[in-house]
């Protein structure tokens, strides 16, 4: 006896410390003869002895594998997509910080020309002033 199938009728039950699927391979040293013998008093149960090249994969466990090989990829294309659109959020906001900075930076000139102006005027009015007393 090379390995023990233990078929579980109600996928999720709890035995012998483990939860049990609908369908698994152990190899034949994992379980005592007092516990094997449990599983088969067990309806819920079924134990096959199998040779190590029988197939014996159950439509759930190839329901389940490709399940979870799904759930594997999408959450990777989540965490991508994730990824492009942190970037996008990121890239955007630096172009619109440029924007506003070269916005300021006309600004304060338009305002260092104004008071320069302002200050000339101020100092050819002061000189006039001074010139009509």
């Amino acid at each position: 006896m090379a390995k023990i199938q233990i078929i579980c009728s109600s996928p999720g039950m709890r035995r012998m410390g483990k939860v049990h699927p609908a369908s698994a391979i152990y190899p034949a040293e994992t379980w005592t003869g007092e516990q094997l013998d449990a599983f088969r008093a067990d309806p819920a149960f079924t134990i096959r002895e199998v040779s190590e090249t029988e197939n014996v994969q159950t439509d759930d466990d190839f329901e389940i594998r490709v399940a979870n090989e799904v759930e594997t990829r999408l959450e990777a294309k989540v965490a991508e997509l994730q990824r492009t659109f942190d970037q996008a959020v990121t890239d955007k906001a630096q172009e619109r910080v440029d924007e506003l900075e070269a916005k300021v930076a006309d600004l304060t000139a338009q305002l260092e020309a104004a008071k320069a102006t302002l200050t000339a005027a101020a100092a050819t009015e002061a000189k006039s002033t001074t010139k009509s007393k």
